[in-house]
């Protein structure tokens, strides 16, 4: 990562020995934009993209906004990512290495839609496919604080989301004004502009039409409810495409706004570089007994915890109930939350310390040893409950809702992993925790998971190793769990299993038929439709 020019109020944040700062590299300044705001001087290149971020705006409405499945999501991801990336190259602006790496982010989460209905993972994927999609453009735009993904992506985020987008907000209307000016498409310019201000009226309309009713309900009501039996006789179809025109307008000036704000440099000076680093640098108030008083006793609380009860805690490691457990799954759920939210405060505890703690003291040993302590005693407490969930899973089978915690106890084994390696190695802990939890988080769009837990279930059922098959798991897994259900139905002498499993996929393929054709369908729809049919016909 990028080293930032030394300063004596917020050095500490950059030295290469900050237990859980940044890592050390080559010098580079950032040319930083002026306080005062620059007009938006559009050309034709922006002109052109607010006229497709209009089409942006209506894809999204049309195809993403209410469903989030299918391959109409990936279709959006693809125009957007397509239009962004030839924008701003127009504006000759050249993406560095981790804008090319969350630009492939988007790409493989936007591709997952069409391929899998992942409904395990809703609404996870698409709050990540959005969120990858807004940091991206700060990446290509080269406005990231630290010129990186690093311990001020939080900063980053809201500049992203928040401040460039709406500083920005009417920039598109300037766009296309230019089109005029320049006598570029001027009649439609034109057109549009009659089109805008009939929506617009319309809207306002539908707001004033009931209150003057209520206020009159003589002949301008009897005139109103003329009018509006007259349109009763249009189509649903037709207001759901108003709808969708008039959710547009706002989406594409949102879109429109990030891009050309990052491209422009504009509405950026609210999170400068120099003067985030230092409000930061002021945050170093805790004295240093104070932190070593707080780590320590943390620490040794978790080492009586642990010795204490040492049978019980584990037990579950050998696949044992210890005495007085009756129930597997009483004693697997017993505290496995808990240990998960001890992790996550470990976590924060040790980022806040670190950060809080005066600059003096954070390179002293005992930090280290406290900081590497703790991470080691949440290690422990991660394998527990790890071990748990193993024991809960090995009983009554897999699903989402225990793959899930394993794979967010995989991930913060990692960060405190980390956390220990940096007491000796310069690095950022921060993009170690972004890169990986992105990466994981790909791997599952990709994977099919649902498709996994489905196939899991029934395959241990079948080698008599599972004593029920949960039929409620398919209802979940959607189209996912289709080959497995249709796999077990097949071999299962149990009537009653192959009642419920036929109604399942009969649900599915009226679905998956519903779809067909739909922006909403999939590759894994399209698979459990043809399966289901052929298998029943």
């Amino acid at each position: 990562m990028d080293e930032l020019t030394p300063d004596k109020d917020y050095a500490a944040l950059t030295s290469e020995s900050e237990p859980l700062g940044v890592s050390a590299g080559s010098p580079r300044r950032i040319p930083l934009p002026q306080k005062a705001k620059v007009p938006f001087v559009a050309d034709r290149s922006d002109s052109l993209f607010a006229l497709f971020a209009f089409i942006l705006g209506f894809v999204f409405t049309r195809w993403v906004l209410f469903s989030w499945q299918g391959w109409g999501v990936t279709l959006f991801t693809l125009a957007f990512c397509s239009s962004v990336t030839v924008y701003l190259l127009k504006k000759g602006i050249h993406m560095p290495k981790a804008g090319w790496f969350w630009l492939a982010v988007v790409m493989l989460i936007g591709l997952s839609f069409s391929l899998w209905t992942n409904n395990g993972l809703a609404p996870l994927h698409g709050l990540m496919l959005f969120g990858s999609a807004v940091y991206w453009i700060l990446c290509a735009a080269g406005l990231l604080i630290l010129g990186k993904t690093g311990d001020l992506i939080l900063w980053d985020s809201y500049n992203a989301l928040l401040v460039i987008s709406f500083s920005n907000f009417g920039c598109q209307y300037k766009g296309l004004a230019f089109l005029g000016k320049n006598n570029y498409l001027a009649g439609g310019r034109q057109l549009f502009s009659i089109a805008l201000g009939l929506l617009l009226s319309l809207i306002v309309a539908a707001m004033v039409l009931p209150l003057l009713m209520e206020a009159d309900s003589g002949g301008f009501a009897k005139i109103v409810n003329g009018i509006l039996t007259g349109f009763r006789g249009i189509g649903a179809g037709f207001w759901e495409l108003f709808r969708d025109i008039v959710l547009a307008i706002p989406i594409a000036a949102y879109i429109f706004g990030l891009v050309v704000g990052g491209a422009h440099k504009r509405g950026t000076y609210l999170l400068e570089r120099d003067s985030t680093l230092k409000k930061i640098s002021a945050l170093r108030v805790l004295p240093v007994t104070t932190v070593y008083i707080l780590l320590g006793l943390l620490c040794m609380i978790y080492i009586v915890f642990i010795g204490s009860q040492l049978p019980y805690f584990f037990s579950a490691f050998v696949g044992k109930r210890p005495e007085g457990w009756q129930i597997y799954s009483e004693y697997a759920r017993s505290g496995f939350f808990e240990l998960c939210r001890i992790a996550v405060i470990n976590l924060i505890v040790l980022t806040a310390a670190n950060i809080l703690i005066l600059k003096q003291c954070r390179n002293s040993m005992a930090l280290k040893i406290l900081n590497s302590l703790l991470a080691v005693l949440t290690l422990v407490l991660i394998a527990a409950a790890f071990s748990k969930m193993a024991m809960y899973i090995g009983a009554y089978g897999l699903s989402m809702r225990r793959l899930l915690p394993c794979i967010f106890m995989i991930f913060m084994a990692v960060i405190c992993g980390g956390v220990v390696a940096l007491q000796k190695w310069s690095f950022s802990i921060t993009r170690l925790a972004v890169g990986t939890g992105v990466v994981m988080f790909c791997m599952l769009c990709l994977l099919n998971p649902d498709s996994f837990v489905a196939r899991y279930n029934a395959d241990r059922y079948l080698a008599g190793t599972l004593r029920n098959f949960d039929v409620e798991i398919l209802y979940r897994s959607g189209p996912a769990g289709v080959d497995s259900a249709l796999k077990v139905y097949d071999k299962t002498d149990d009537q009653v299993l192959q009642g419920k499993l036929r109604e399942y996929l009969l649900i599915q393929r009226q679905q998956a038929a519903g779809l067909a054709g739909k922006p909403g369908d999939s590759l894994q729809r399209a698979h459990a439709r043809d399966r289901i049919t052929e298998y029943f016909n």
